[in-house]
Order: structure tokens, then sequence, then C-alpha cells
């Protein structure tokens, strides 16, 4: 009994199509409706039909024993007796490479929906932290040094400054001045991942933009973006099982900035 053949849907059918085929059939075929003797059992096959290729997993297992019964068929026609006859062997349908990776997507949508969810729970939580107040706290700065970044095309130097409390904090080089060993500065840090975004002297006031709210805010932006997208389109299988893979990816560059910033 082949469930593609009785919803009268093709083999690469998606989720949304073999769903209206269902409801077509079901409204057709119901013995309420249909008073045919044999409406009954026609209607009991089209419920087995959807229930096993509504279900990913369950569509998977199914495909993969159509796939093996199909790849067992052998021709035992006798020869025909016409030197010249070629006979026409049925073509055996077989998924392409698209189809088998549309299938295992359907299979793991459910992990790929959770990890959406964590990705945009995180980069809520992300917009929280920088909307909350500042929390200052006054230390003393127990050590300096000189430190230099390369990149292509040009070389940045930094004023490194580490506090009695473990912070370690760096500083464009032309106020370091006012940032000497055994001074008091006042370090403003965000509420919930402590991250600094000001440091303040007696003297000067200097607004720290090597961080994730700074030059690297487009990392919590993207997250939000495209966690957002996958879950307004997260019926879309293949649209949103590659938004949740791309929003793990940022996901990971984003709590990498926040650990070593």
């Amino acid at each position: 009994m082949d469930y593609y053949q009785i919803l009268g849907i093709k083999y690469s059918a998606s989720h949304e199509e073999i769903k209206r085929a269902y409801r077509r059939l079901a409204i057709l075929y119901h013995p309420d409706k249909n008073r045919d003797p044999d409406a009954e059992n026609i209607f009991k096959n089209i419920n087995e039909a959807y229930d096993v290729l509504s279900d990913p997993a369950k569509k998977n297992l199914y495909d993969l024993r159509l796939q093996s019964i199909f790849s067992d068929v052998t021709d035992e026609t006798p020869p025909h007796r016409d030197p010249a006859y070629r006979s026409t062997r049925q073509r055996v349908y077989r998924k392409g490479d698209r189809e088998r990776l549309s299938d295992l997507m359907r299979l793991y949508m459910p992990w790929a929906i959770r990890i959406t969810q964590l990705c945009f729970g995180f980069s809520l939580l992300i917009v929280v932290d920088y909307m909350l107040p500042r929390r200052v706290t006054n230390l003393e700065i127990i050590e300096t040094n000189v430190r230099r970044t390369y990149t292509r095309n040009y070389a940045t130097t930094w004023w490194v400054i580490r506090s009695n409390q473990g912070h370690v904090i760096d500083v464009p080089y032309e106020f370091s001045d006012h940032f000497a060993t055994g001074k008091q500065v006042d370090i403003a840090s965000t509420m919930l991942f402590d991250v600094p975004r000001r440091i303040a002297s007696d003297t000067i006031a200097v607004r720290l933009n090597k961080s994730i709210y700074g030059n690297f805010l487009f990392a919590p932006v993207a997250l939000l973006f495209f966690s957002s997208l996958g879950l307004l389109f997260r019926k879309n299988v293949e649209y949103a099982f590659n938004l949740s893979v791309t929003s793990f990816i940022i996901l990971i560059f984003t709590v990498v900035l926040l650990l070593t910033l």
C-alpha cells in the first residue's frame, strides 16, 4: 500500500501539500458524507497514510523502506521473440540529494526550533542588559602596560589597565596620562554581563567601545535579527533550518566576544 498514491501526491510533496491533500480526501470520503460502501475503508487508508506522512520521523522511515522495496524489484519478464523488441522498464523513483537533505531537515527540525528559541532568548537578554542602568564601581589601578595590535593596514596602541578587583581594560593610549598606577577610577559596567562601558578618573571620562555594546554591536543585533526570522518562518522547513544554523554560529561568536573582550 503506497501512502503517496492513496493521498494522490508526489513523493517530493511538502508538508503543506500533504495536509491539503488529506483535507480534500477526508471531506470527500468521510462516511458521514459519502454513502459509498467502500468509503469507510478508503477513509481509514487516508487517515493511515496521513498519520505516517505528516510525522517527519515516520515519513523518513517509510521513505527509506519504500526506497528499499523499489531497489529490490527485478524484471522477470520473459524475453520477447522479436530480437528488435526493446522492453520499457518502469521507471523507479529515487530521491535526489536535495530531497534527502530536506527529509533530514524535517527530521531534526524540532531541535532546530529549540536552538532558534535559545538564540532569540539570549539576544533578548543582551537587549535587557544594554537597557538597564549601569553599575558604577570604584577601583584602584594596580598595574598598567602598553600593548599593540596589528591589522593589515595599521597598528593600534592600547593602554592596558588592571584593577584591584581583576578588571582588565584597554584604553586608547592617548589617555594613558589620566590612568596611572595607583589612581582611583570609576568603572560603569552593565548589570547582567558586567561589560565595562565607561571608565572615569578625576580628570577625564572615557567611553569603552571595545565590547559587544560598542565596536562589536553588530553581533548581538545580527543574532536578534536572524533568530527572529527563524521563529517567524518556522513553518518553512528549509528556510527556518538554515536560519537556525546561522543563529547558532552567531551565538557562539557573541559568547566568545563576551568572554574575551
